[in-house]
Parts: structure tokens; C-alpha cells; sequence
């Protein structure tokens, strides 16, 4: 699937497309997913309405193309002032990604700290900082919980990745960055595809794929995805069993006004997924193979995932339009872990087991104006509006955290925990509530330069509670967030762009392992400046970025009690760049050099490297497609991660390690239907390694998997 859209109709007055282009309604304000937006000059209808145009290529994304800003609406990675990054899911689809971090793996800024088979999947890191789980993971730009589950991929268009700072366009969040899911869009065309896939282990996939639309004018559209999942994975002999279904429409009312509804519901099931806890008192165990089975009879995660979103935009007059949009999802996961915690040099454990209930109760009101104007020689870019959100938290009243038994990691010992359940019921344990409202002006001097500036006021709470209903701690913060950026085109090609973010982002809780478990703490502050350079040629195109980030510090401190103090300074440069190196060969790569240190700390942490925070990643991959052989592509990469810090006063720290992975996909016409056939392996060389999840914290690597899809276009 592939989607097109050219810029200048965005200048075209009087058509709703345009509209929906600065207002983007398909699902929230100035979110126009690019399969929604998507149009050609010549497919454009009579009505003036946005459509997508279905084609067979496996092109990568250009620097032209269309990323979210937030609030700032959908614009080109070249006129974006900040690092981004988009995958298509043609690119998903070709890799066979099962996982956020395998889509956004040959991104040198972006670390894995998760597998896909746990109780914290879809965790990933961006320039070393974790991002949020209630913030930092976006669907079409407005908020989704993303504690405890893997997003059906096969629901998206594209996933997109804005990295560092994005106070001023989506409000609270690490300054990691933010991860933007793109909801697929009704076709113009009627489409169906039915899919078939295969994973090493057992898992056996099948997912269908139709959209088009109906009625009179072509008014409504439509696109369905269903798929359901189950079998064993390679990845410490778990299984996985899901079903999901996303469902999207559209209602073109008249030439001024369109509503879209916008639904997905997932249930996902996994047996797998262990942490193993490090101490500074034992030396850090050598890895395991990734198909070590280390959990017990019985653990495993189960996640009910519901969301849905409801979006009107109205055209008022000629590229001036108001948009509004609500969202509420509910996301509930049970699950039974074990953690292993390391008790000598040689690897002994102590394997605690944790069963656990966790709710999460989510709604989101979002609406605002955007539109164009000029003044004089200046022209202006507006947008405006007011955004109110908020998350309930629940848990279990009781919860086990009982050590079971012993063993050693290189010959575990598998325990049975079908005894321990939670109990008591359920408590609401946190709440917390965003109310905000934000304005930017874009404004364009002339054909070089033009000024970004933007401003944020959010009043945050977030309440903490006991069991028995009583508040254990309250934390309140009325911040202004601004954002500038100064953007000059020396040519049509190139921007170079100087920025400066300010953002606050809720504190992580105290870890499980230390003396005050799950304590909460006061909202974080950070600032950063950016500074880059962007180009798109003809046969390559582009990115290098040096930026800083300053942000409050919290980590484990001697006497093992998790503290909120001093501060982190994160200091990195990143290149990325997409060569047409030969008329069938394209090489994509990514470097990203960092260094992250803790300042005005406790004396035994201050200038120590920051905890998980790699100085090193570099990306390659490569595809070619041999002329002998149309519609075969074959590809190939690897991803470099250096050292990192896995404790404050880095007594350990996590070895450096190299992934290879290779496939194909072949496409072809057969009996009338077009035909995909993939194939992938990933860690070709069954490289044995640790993944760093937070502070102590290990996962086992993924081993060596391969996959094979079978997909038919009626």
C-alpha cells in the first residue's frame, strides 16, 4: 500500500481537502493521517475531497513527504524544524515487523528496551530517554495509552516518529520524542487483500484488508482490517494469541463538512517474558540465548485494548477551518511475571513472582481553528484551540510479590504459579488531568526564511491513592511551554532550521526493586535546542541534527531508594540519509553519537554516564532489486548498539552488540490477482544479548526468527 500527496493543493482555495489538509480531521485536530490526505492533482474528485490511491511500489519515504507535528498539523519532513522519522507500512509489511521497535529499528536514535513477548511490550527509547507510556505514544496525533501492549500494527499506515522535545505540540511527554500511529483510510477504489503468515515457533497469522465507498457521490467510506494470531514464538519459547479488528469511516455531509469515526480493538494474550534484576553487589551475567525458556507454568499477559475516536471538520470560508475531535479508550491487562533476582557472581536467582491488575480509563477532547492570512509582505500560519484529557488508573488491592523458588539462569528451574492471584478486587490508584490551550504562527518572511513560534499553557494534576481511598500524594503544574524555530531555505531542497522546546513530563514511579516501590514524584521539566540541516536530491536525500536536552534526573541511589534529583544532560548528533546508490539498489543509514551525563547529583553519580543511555548506535540496511527478476526485492541490514550505563554510579555496564536481518518480497500478477510473497530472518547470527529496560533491569534478546508471508490482492 502506498500513499501519495502533492503540497500544492494545499494552496487551493474553495476545495475541502484543503480544509481537512490544515484542520485534519480523520482523526483529531490537525491529524490528517497521510493515507487520508493522500491525493494526486489528476485523481482528485469533483468534490474537492481527499482520497488514496492504492499502489504496488516499495519506495521509501522521502523527505518530501508529509509527517505530524501535533498542533501544527501534518507538514513535509523537509519544513518540519525538529528530527523525524516515517515508515510505511509497505516497509513494515516487507520487514514482517511484529513490533514498534522492529519498525523502527534502522533508526539510529531509536533503542529497543522491550520484547515484543512481556509484560511491557512496545517500549522503546529515543536519543537514550525511555518515552512516556501515557504521553508519548500518539494514534492519528491524539493520546494513547501504551502500558502493557503491542499496537496491531496491521491497523496503520505509516508510524512516525518525532524525536526530542514536543511540549508545545502535544503536551506532556518525554523528551525522548513521541511516536505517532496513522490509522489506515477508506480507498478510493474498492480493495480487498487477504494475508497469510508464518513465525518461527508456531504462530500462524491471517488478516484481511478491505475498504472503498459507497452510497451516492461516493459520500461514505470505509476500511476494514481483521486479523487473529496464535501459535509458539522462538523468543523464550512463548506463545502469542490476538485478535484485533479497526474499523474507519467517513462522512462526506456536503462540500463544507466532514465527519470520520475511527475504531480498534485488540485482545492479546502472551505466555513469556521475564526481567532479570541486576545488583551492584554481583557481577552482570553473561546473555542467554533468546529462546531460553525462563518463565514458569502459568505467567503470562493478557490485555483487552478498546479505543475510539470521533472527529468533525468545517470548512468556515476559504482556508480558514475549525475542527474537534474526542477519543476515549479503555485498556486492561492482567498478568502473572516472574522477575529473577540475580544472588551471586555465577548467576544464581531468587525468582519473585508478581500477578497483577491494571485498568485504564482514557478521554480526550481536542478542537481548534486553523487558518492562513497575509499581512503585508508576511504570510501567516494559524493555529488555535484548546485541549482537555484525562487517564484513571486502577489496580489490584492485593498484590503478590512472593519469592517462589530458586535457580540459575543458565539451567532454570521452572516453578509453578497458577496459585498466585491477585486478590481483593480493585482500587482506583492514580488520576490524572491535562486541560491546555496553544497557538502558533508560522510566519513566512519570503521564499527563505520563516519564524515558528508557538506557546503552550497546561494546568496538570495528578493524584495519587491508597487503597482505601485516601489521597497518598497530590502534585499540581501550570506551566507555559513555548516553542521557537528559526527555518531558512537556501534552495527549494534544503532547510536548515535552529530550534528551542521547553516540555514537562510526568515522573516515572519508583521501580519494583527498590526500597519505595512505586512511589510517585512531582512532573519533570526539560529544555531543548536543536539545531539541523535537511536535504532532498534527486538520487539521495539528507538529515543531520546536534541537539541538547536538559531534564530533571531521577535514578536508584546507594541506600536503593529511587530519588528525583540533580539533572540529566543528553548532548548527541544524528545523521540519517536514503541513497539510490544504483538504479536497483538503495542504501538507507543512520548514526547517532550521544553523550549523557548526571549533573548536580549526590557526589557518587555526578558525571557518571546516564542510566541506559548508549553513546553509539549506528543503522544500515540495504535493498536491491535485480533486473533479471521483476518484482523481486531483496534486502538486508544491521543495527549497532554501544555500551550502556545500567546503574547511576555505572558499576555495570551493558555490552556493545551488532543485529543482522535479511529477506525478500516478490510481487507478481498470478490467475488475474496480484500476489506478495516475504520472507524475513532477524539476528541471522543468533546473536546471544541483554536488552536494558530501566535502572537494574534486563530482558533477554530476541534470537535468531524467521517469517514467511503469503498476501493476495482480489
Amino acid at each position: 500500500m502506498h500513499t501519495t500527496f502533492t503540497t500544492s493543493t494545499i494552496l487551493r482555495f474553495g476545495k475541502l481537502h484543503t480544509a481537512l489538509m490544515s484542520a485534519g480531521l480523520c482523526a483529531g485536530v490537525w491529524q490528517i493521517p497521510a493515507a487520508c490526505a493522500a491525493t494526486e492533482a489528476d485523481n482528485m474528485s469533483s468534490s474537492g475531497l481527499s482520497q488514496v490511491v492504492i499502489k504496488a511500489t516499495v519506495e521509501k519515504k522521502k523527505l518530501g513527504d508529509n509527517v505530524s507535528s501535533g498542533v501544527l498539523g501534518r507538514r513535509s519532513e523537509l519544513d518540519t524544524p525538529f528530527s523525524t522519522k516515517a515508515v510505511s507500512s509497505d516497509e513494515i509489511e516487507d520487514r514482517l515487523a511484529t513490533s514498534i521497535s522492529e519498525v523502527m529499528k534502522y533508526d539510529a536514535s531509536v533503542t529497543a528496551i522491550s520484547p515484543p513477548i512481556s509484560t511491557h511490550p512496545a517500549t522503546i527509547q529515543m536519543r537514550g530517554l525511555r518515552l512516556d507510556d501515557l504521553n508519548g505514544y500518539k494514534i492519528d496525533g491524539l493520546a494513547n495509552i501504551n502500558r502493557g501492549t503491542e499496537m496491531p500494527l496491521e491497523m496503520f499506515e505509516s508510524i512516525e516518529a518525532l524525536k526530542g522535545l514536543s511540549g508545545f505540540m502535544y503536551g506532556f511527554g518525554s523528551p525522548g520524542g513521541i511516536i505517532n500511529y496513522v490509522s489506515k483510510r477508506p480507498t478510493t477504489e474498492k480493495s480487498f487483500s487477504a494475508a497469510l503468515g508464518y513465525q518461527q515457533g508456531g504462530a500462524i497469522k491471517e488478516h484481511i484488508d478491505a475498504g472503498g465507498r459507497l452510497g451516492e457521490s461516493e459520500r461514505f467510506g470505509y476500511r476494514l482490517n481483521m486479523l487473529h494470531e496464535d501459535g509458539g514464538v522462538a523468543e523464550e519459547s512463548g506463545t502469542v494469541n490476538r485478535n484485533a479488528l479497526g474499523l474507519n469511516l467517513d462522512f462526506r455531509v456536503n462540500s463544507s463538512l466532514l465527519i470520520n469515526l475511527n475504531g480498534i480493538y485488540q485482545k492479546r494474550k502472551t505466555v513469556g517474558g521475564t526481567d532479570v534484576i541486576t545488583s551492584t553487589l554481583y557481577a552482570l551475567p553473561q546473555p542467554i540465548s533468546g529462546d531460553t525458556r525462563l518463565h514458569s507454568e502459568g505467567a503470562g499477559s493478557d490485555v483487552d485494548y478498546k479505543l475510539a475516536t470521533l472527529g468533525v471538520t468545517y470548512l468556515l470560508v476559504p482556508d480558514w477551518t475549525v475542527s474537534i475531535a474526542y477519543r476515549g479508550s479503555d485498556s486492561t491487562r492482567i498478568y502473572k511475571k516472574d522477575q529473577y533476582y540475580l544472588s551471586s557472581d555465577s548467576g544464581n536467582y531468587r525468582d519473585r513472582v508478581t500477578s497483577e491488575y491494571h485498568g485504564y480509563q482514557f478521554s480526550q477532547v481536542q478542537a481548534g481553528l486553523e487558518g492562513r492570512f497575509i499581512s503585508g509582505f508576511l504570510q501567516h500560519q494559524i493555529t488555535a484551540g484548546v485541549m482537555t484529557q484525562e487517564l484513571t488508573s486502577t489496580s489490584s488491592v492485593v498484590t503478590p510479590k512472593v519469592y517462589l523458588g530458586t535457580g540459575n539462569l543458565y539451567a532454570p528451574t521452572i516453578i509453578s504459579v497458577y496459585g498466585t492471584n491477585y486478590s481483593g478486587g480493585t482500587y482506583e490508584d492514580e488520576k490524572t488531568k491535562q486541560d491546555a490551550v496553544f497557538a502558533s504562527d508560522t510566519i513566512r518572511f519570503n521564499d527563505n526564511w520563516s519564524l515558528l513560534t508557538g506557546l503552550r499553557y497546561t494546568q496538570f494534576r495528578d493524584t495519587a491513592y491508597t487503597t482505601k481511598n485516601t489521597v497518598a500524594a497530590a502534585y499540581a503544574a501550570n506551566k507555559s511551554t513555548p516553542t521557537l524555530a528559526l527555518m531558512y531555505k537556501p534552495a527549494a531542497d534544503t532547510t536548515v532550521y535552529g530550534s528551542y522546546v521547553e516540555a514537562l513530563e510526568q515522573s516515572a514511579s519508583a521501580p519494583s526493586s527498590t526500597v519505595n516501590a512505586n512511589q510517585t514524584f512531582a512532573p519533570l521539566k526539560s529544555k531543548q535546542t536543536e539545531i539541523g540541516i535537511k536535504t532532498e536530491r534527486s538520487s539521495w536525500n539528507a538529515s543531520a541534527s546536534l541537539f541538547r536536552i536538559e531534564r530533571a534526573a531521577q535514578y536508584t541511589n546507594s541506600a536503593n531508594y529511587f530519588v528525583q534529583d540533580g539533572r540529566s544532560l543528553y548532548q548527541g548528533l544524528e545523521f540519517n540519509t536514503v541513497i539510490q546508490a544504483a538504479k536497483n539498489l538503495s542504501i538507507e543509514g543512520g548514526l547517532m553519537l550521544l553523550d549523557a551525563t548526571l549533573k548536580d547529583a549526590l557526589p557518587a553519580v555526578t558525571g557518571k554516564n546516564a542510566v541506559g543511555a548508549p553513546r553509539k548506535q549506528v543503522s544500515i540496511q540495504m535493498t536491491w532489486r535485480p533486473e533479471v527478476l521483476p518484482g523481486l526485492a531483496l534486502h538486508a541490514g544491521t543495527q549497532y548498539l554501544g555500551e550502556l550505563a545500567m546503574d547511576a554510579a555505572n558499576v555495570h555496564t551493558l555490552s556493545a552488540y551488532s543485529l543482522f536481518d535479511a529477506g525478500f518480497n516478490y510481487r507478481a500478477r498470478m490467475g488475474g490477482k496480484m500476489v506478495s510473497i516475504r520472507g524475513n530472518i532477524s539476528n541471522i547470527a543468533n546473536r546471544k544479548y541483554w536488552t536494558y529496560y530501566q535502572e537494574n533491569y534486563l530482558n533477554v534478546g530476541s534470537p535468531r526468527t524467521a517469517s514467511v508471508n503469503v498476501r493476495i490482492d482480489f
